[in-house]
């Protein structure tokens, strides 16, 4: 499997498999359990389907099956020398490499000037008072396992994402505040000097394409 074909799952599975042989069931619990479901779509399904296709692609491999009572027989698998390299080519990829990404909130941004005031409004107070609830809950994980001794370097993830959600805050307590105040008036119409601008800039380019 060539890097780029890793999947955000897949990754989360080879990083997992470093530490220790598993089965899927424990790979999909152990990634609830440390809130990795956060960075990908992490289901029972997926984490099944992602083992089978790293074991074709010989990046995993089976190291044995045992079965505890009536449950179904589980297999076990470890990281190969080619997943080791896989997924290190990988990470160094995403971690070097800006990639465009499309999240729902700038969308949302983008057409808010075209519903009522009101609802935007109501609907960014909503964002504010879950984005702070987040920020707590995950500042309270974050020290929690800090206090307890796990090393800065296994949380750069987390500590990415609190600095995220720390800026969005600040910056939806602005646009509330602007919004409040009337420093940002929903109502302003778009200046004619700007619709003037976008004309002459669009003769401009059709001109430049005619042969």
């Amino acid at each position: 499997m060539a890097r780029k074909d890793l999947s955000a799952a897949a990754l989360l599975l080879l990083g997992l498999l470093h530490e220790r042989p598993m089965h899927p069931y424990q790979v999909h619990q152990t990634l609830k359990q440390r809130g990795d479901d956060r960075l990908a779509s992490i289901t029972p399904g997926s984490v099944y389907h992602s083992m089978d296709r790293l074991a074709s692609d010989g990046l995993v491999e089976a190291v044995g099956t045992d079965r505890a009572g009536n449950r179904p027989q589980r297999t076990t698998y470890r990281l190969t020398e080619a997943g080791r390299e896989a997924f290190a080519a990988r990470t160094a990829l995403l971690l070097g490499e800006p990639r465009q990404e499309h999240p729902c909130f700038p969308l949302a941004l983008s057409q808010a000037h075209a519903i009522d005031r009101s609802v935007a409004v109501a609907a960014l107070r909503a964002r504010r008072a879950a984005t702070a609830e987040e920020l707590t809950a995950w500042s309270r994980r974050y020290d929690g396992v800090r206090s307890h001794g796990l090393p800065r370097r296994l949380l750069l993830d987390v500590e990415y994402d609190l600095h995220r959600i720390e800026s969005e805050l600040a910056w939806l307590d602005g646009l509330l505040a602007d919004l409040d105040s009337g420093a940002l008036d929903w109502d302003e119409p778009v200046p004619q000097s700007f619709r003037d601008f976008v004309a002459a800039r669009s003769r401009a380019q059709a001109t430049d394409h005619v042969p």
